[in-house]
């Protein structure tokens, strides 16, 4: 990763109150095609990146899935079985290779914990700005 780049997102008032979102370029693993998305933080999900069943199809993640049984816990305390592939991220101009997961029951894209760990995080709600910093 670049040193000292940062990524700019925003406070969205699609949920009251507003929530913090990063764009995101996605890929495949062959990096052949991608979306841009928004995803909401999230700091209570502690994988990489969730998303949609729609944008999974979309980049053809489900051609990369991995074999292994992967189950995610939710609010409540529930039990999901999640799909997971391998994926690149670019925020700005970082790359970062990552497991990219879904769900049947996804209804937003999210930026988790283990890929927030890898900057430094600024939620300035006050002026409505996000920002992720390299170290």
């Amino acid at each position: 990763m670049e040193p000292h780049r940062v990524i700019e997102g925003y406070y969205s008032d699609l949920e009251n109150p507003p929530v913090p979102v990063i764009p995101l370029k996605i890929f495949p693993p062959t990096r052949r095609k991608h979306i841009v998305v928004e995803a909401k933080l999230d700091t209570g999900f502690s994988g990489p990146l969730l998303l949609t069943p729609e944008n999974y199809l979309s980049l053809g993640l489900h051609l990369y899935e991995s074999t292994e049984n992967v189950v995610g816990l939710i609010a409540g305390g529930y039990r999901v079985e999640l799909r997971v592939s391998r994926g690149i991220v670019e925020l700005g101009k970082t790359s970062v290779p990552v497991e990219i997961y879904t769900s049947v029951f996804v209804k937003k894209n999210i930026i988790g914990r283990q890929l927030l760990n890898e900057f430094k995080v600024v939620l300035d709600a006050k002026n409505g700005k996000v920002l992720l910093e390299n170290p």
